[in-house]
């Protein structure tokens, strides 16, 4: 087994270095990286017990819906998901943030997920390519060739000039090879045929059991927890409340992602035994407070500071 190779942060700067540095990476790396805050990786097949079938919650302890969808204790460290890969470090939803989180302690890499007027499900938020690149106009009327000749970089760094917009098939090859998990944020309304089309890559990857699904969109959740079953699939919200803890239950959802959260809201979609994945947040204060709550899991740009205050808090 190949050793895997670890890049030292002050390289990420260097100009032309993240490039070499984070493909090396990419390239040996046969196996994630052991952590005493990881939980056991857990390989399982497409076919899942839907959360909303689980028995009913046991009185102490974490309770596995599906896997590394864990319902924490209060005061239990949750889950770190690097939003847009590692955004402080490099250029958000592109590759190099994506490698950057095998140094960063994260779990998972967050992802956000369109299509290109060809069909190809591409990684870029917004949902013009205005802001993240060299280019202008709306992501669903550019083909991927058209996305592809895009550079990705330059606004975030002369370091990641010429940094190409990725595939979905690239982040995923990246995750399979370097241990590392995925959540996908389906952007907007996505409808079965294309959703079941993101399915078949993942399960192409050998990624069964190590993505997660999400989208603001209710119609999408629905979708996909028609589509795909063994997908774990969360609501995107602000808050959390009886009546959207009931509507996740509604469209299938096995988690409840808010903005916002209080100890008593969280208790709330635990007791319905749905998992609370929080965003975004980047403070000492905020993680304190959401970790007392019991969050499952915090989205974050800043993966590698909140890895290191869990430590330190452990």
């Amino acid at each position: 087994m190949m050793q895997i190779m670890r890049v030292h942060r002050r390289r990420l700067w260097g100009a032309g270095a993240i490039a070499i540095a984070l493909w090396t990476t990419f390239t040996t790396l046969s196996a994630p990286a052991t952590d005493a805050l990881a939980e056991p990786t857990i390989t399982v097949g497409a076919a899942f017990t839907p959360a909303r079938s689980t028995p009913s919650l046991l009185a102490l302890g974490t309770i596995t819906l599906r896997p590394f969808l864990t319902l924490r204790e209060p005061g239990e460290p949750g889950v770190i998901i690097a939003h847009r890969g590692d955004s402080s470090i490099a250029p958000e939803n592109t590759m190099p943030a994506f490698m950057s989180t095998t140094n960063a302690g994260a779990k998972y890499f967050e992802i956000d997920l369109r299509l290109s007027k060809d069909g190809v499900p591409v990684i870029l938020h917004d949902k013009t390519v205005d802001r993240t690149t060299n280019g202008a106009g709306a992501v669903a009327e550019l083909t991927i060739d058209d996305l592809r000749g895009l550079d990705a970089g330059s606004w975030f760094s002369h370091s990641f000039a010429e940094t190409t917009v990725p595939t979905l098939d690239e982040a995923l090859a990246f995750a399979a090879v370097s241990g590392t998990n995925v959540v996908i944020e389906y952007k907007g309304a996505w409808g079965k045929t294309d959703i079941s089309k993101t399915v078949a890559m993942i399960n192409a990857a050998g990624l069964q059991g190590r993505v997660i699904a999400q989208s603001f969109n209710e119609k999408t959740v629905a979708h996909v927890s028609e589509v795909a079953p063994g997908l774990p699939v969360g609501w995107l919200t602000q808050k959390i409340n009886a009546s959207i803890v009931a509507t996740a239950q509604e469209i299938g959802a096995d988690a409840v992602n808010p903005r916002h959260a209080t100890a008593r809201s969280v208790a709330l979609a635990h007791q319905a035994r749905l998992a609370v994945f929080v965003w975004t947040h980047d403070t000492d204060a905020d993680w304190e407070a959401l970790t007392s709550m019991g969050v499952d899991g915090i989205i974050t740009n800043r993966p590698e500071a909140l890895h290191a205050w869990m430590r330190l808090r452990s």
